[in-house]
């Protein structure tokens, strides 16, 4: 079939009359006129409501916009001296924190380096 045939189809089913079922328009009309009626009008509390969040989601945006001053920052330390041994004092923290991150997470990549062994002897010996 090609391009005209299914126009004219088409063409053919649109001239076609198709009657409604009898007594359908009526209901349909009286259907719609009953929904209108129970249709009930937006409140104004309704209206109201939507209003004050919408300003208070508006005062917020405007709040945390508006920049705020910053105290001026201040040197906690006076002597050059004490600020390096208090860096270094934060920096031997730092690396005894972080070394006991990294033997975690070697036991535990031995660990699941146990497990997968014993899973993949087990499959093994499964199998046919």
């Amino acid at each position: 079939m090609n391009d005209r045939q299914i126009d004219e189809l088409i063409e053919a089913a649109l001239r076609q009359e198709q009657q409604l079922p009898e007594g359908l328009s009526a209901r349909l009309e009286q259907f719609v006129d009953t929904l209108a009626a129970q249709r009930k009008p937006k409140s104004k509390s309704r209206r109201l409501g939507w209003l004050t969040g919408a300003a208070a989601a508006a005062a917020v945006g405007v709040a945390v916009l508006i920049p705020r001053p910053q105290p001026p920052l201040a040197d906690t330390f006076t002597d050059p001296a004490e600020a390096a041994a208090a860096v270094e004092q934060a920096l031997a923290l730092l690396s005894t924190r972080y070394n006991e991150g990294l033997d975690r997470v070697a036991r535990a990549a031995a660990e699941m380096e146990q497990a997968n062994e014993i899973v993949f002897r087990t499959l093994k010996n499964e199998q046919p």
